[in-house]
C-alpha cells in the first residue's frame, strides 16, 4: 500500500507540473478514454455521438457473426470435451461484449460524464476542494495508463501464443477453438484467413474490455471524489461551529450545511443512476465469468490445459477488480459516516441537527453497486468463488 501511495504521489507531482488545473488533468484523462472507445465506435462521451456509426455497427455485426461461428465450431468439434469447452468459453466472452456495448454506449452514461465535467468546472469553495479534484483527476489518468499497459501485456501474450502454436506443433494449428465455416484451416489459405479473423477478435476484445473497465474506474473514482468533497465541507463545518462563540457564523453554517445536503443528494443520485446503468451488465458479465471459470477449471483439474489456466486467471482478475471497486466505494462511504459523527453536533441548532441527521441516515443506508441480487464487493467475490467450487465439485462427482 505504501508503494502505491508513493507512486501516486509522484504521479500527482508530475501532473501538477504539466497541468495547471484539475479540469485540465480530467479532460486529458477523458480524451484518452474517448480514444480507446473510438476504436470500437463507443465514444459515448464525445459530443454528437450516435450509435449509428460504422465502427460500432461493424463491431456488433462481428460479434453476432462470432456467436454463429462459435455455435458452428461446437457442432464440428462435438465429442472432444476440451474443444467444446474452449468454444463455450469464448462464446461467453462474446455475450459479455454485447452487454457491455449496450451499457457503455447508452445516453445515461453521457449524463454521468457531463455531471463529472460540470463538477470539475465549478469554482472550488475551499483550497482543499481543488486538491481533492486534482486527486480524483490524477487517479483517472493513472488508472487508464495502468489498464492500457495490463491489457497490452495480455494482448501480446495472446498474439505470441497464436504465433507459437503452429511453430511448436509443426502444423497449421489455431490458437482458439472457433473458426470460420466452409474454410479448411488445415490449408495455408484457410489457416491465414482464420488466423486473421481470430486476430481481429482478440484486438477488439482487448481494446473494448480495456475501454469499458477504464470507464467503470472513472465512474467509481468520481463517485468517491464526490464524497471527498462532502468530507471537506463537513470538516469546515466543524471549524465554523467551533469558532461560533457569539453567533457570528450562523449564516455561514446555514449556507454550508445546505451545500452539504445538496452535494450529498447529487452524489446519491449519481450512484443510483450508475447502479441502474451497470446492474444488468454486472449480472450477465458475472454469470458468464462464473460459467467460464467452472468450465475451464473442470478441464484444468484433469489436464494441463494452458489456455484454460490463462482464462481462469483473466476471469478471476476481472471479477476481483469489479468487486474491489465496489468495496472501495463502500469504504469511502464508511469514512463519510465517521466524518458526520465527528461534526460538533452540540454547537448546531436543533433544526440544523435534524438536517445533518438526515444526511447521516442516508449515508448509513447508501446505494451500492449490485448485480440485481447481491452487492458488488469483495465479500461477494468470496461467495462467488465458493459457488464456483461447489459447481466444480458437482461436475467432478457426476463425471
Amino acid at each position: 500500500m505504501q508503494i502505491w501511495e508513493r507512486y501516486l504521489k509522484r504521479k500527482r507531482a508530475l501532473l501538477r507540473a504539466q497541468y495547471q488545473t484539475p479540469t485540465a488533468v480530467f479532460d486529458s484523462a477523458c480524451e484518452m478514454l474517448i480514444k480507446c472507445f473510438a476504436v470500437c465506435g463507443g465514444e459515448r462521451m464525445k459530443p454528437g455521438y450516435t450509435r449509428r456509426n460504422a465502427r460500432l455497427i461493424f463491431l456488433v455485426t462481428d460479434l453476432i457473426l462470432y456467436l454463429f461461428v462459435n455455435v458452428y465450431s461446437i457442432a464440428i468439434v462435438w465429442g472432444s470435451l476440451m474443444d467444446v469447452v474452449f468454444c463455450f468459453v469464448t462464446l461467453g466472452v462474446a455475450i459479455q461484449g454485447l452487454v457491455k456495448i449496450e451499457a457503455f454506449t447508452c445516453p445515461e452514461l453521457n449524463d454521468l460524464h457531463l455531471y463529472n465535467v460540470a463538477r470539475f468546472k465549478l469554482a472550488p469553495r475551499f483550497p482543499e476542494v481543488e486538491e481533492a479534484l486534482f486527486h480524483t483527476a490524477a487517479m483517472c489518468r493513472v488508472f487508464i495508463r495502468i489498464l492500457a499497459v495490463a491489457f497490452s501485456i495480455v494482448a501480446i501474450a495472446i498474439y505470441s501464443y497464436a504465433i507459437l502454436i503452429p511453430l511448436t506443433e509443426r502444423k497449421l494449428a489455431l490458437a482458439f477453438g472457433f473458426y470460420l465455416p466452409f474454410l479448411d484451416y488445415g490449408t495455408p489459405v484457410g489457416f491465414a484467413i482464420n488466423w486473421v479473423y481470430q486476430f481481429i477478435q482478440v484486438s477488439e476484445g482487448c481494446i473494448g474490455l480495456m475501454a469499458c473497465d477504464s470507464c467503470l474506474l472513472f465512474l467509481i473514482v468520481n463517485a468517491t471524489g464526490q464524497m471527498d468533497v462532502v468530507i471537506i465541507y463537513l470538516r469546515r463545518l466543524t471549524e465554523l461551529i467551533d469558532s461560533n462563540g457569539s453567533g457570528e457564523n450562523d449564516e455561514k453554517i446555514t449556507d454550508l450545511l445546505g451545500e452539504i445536503v445538496q452535494k450529498h443528494l447529487e452524489h446519491t443520485k449519481y450512484v443510483t443512476d450508475m447502479d441502474k446503468l451497470l446492474k444488468k451488465q454486472f449480472f450477465i458479465s458475472f454469470s458468464c465469468i462464473i460459467f467460464e471459470l467452472v468450465a475451464s477449471l473442470a478441464i484444468v483439474v484433469r489436464f494441463p490445459w494452458y489456455p484454460g489456466m490463462a482464462i481462469c486467471l483473466i476471469c478471476t482478475i476481472q471479477l476481483f477488480v469489479s468487486c474491489a471497486l465496489g468495496t472501495f466505494l463502500s469504504s469511502k462511504n464508511d469514512k463519510l459516516v465517521v466524518e458526520i459523527y465527528n461534526v460538533n453536533w452540540y454547537g448546531l441548532s436543533t433544526n440544523h441537527q435534524k438536517t445533518l441527521k438526515q444526511v447521516l441516515l442516508a449515508s448509513q443506508h447508501p446505494i451500492v453497486l449490485s448485480d440485481g441480487f447481491y452487492a458488488i464487493n469483495l465479500f461477494n467475490f468470496v461467495e462467488i468463488y465458493k459457488k464456483i467450487y461447489s459447481y466444480l465439485m458437482v461436475l467432478q462427482n457426476v463425471s
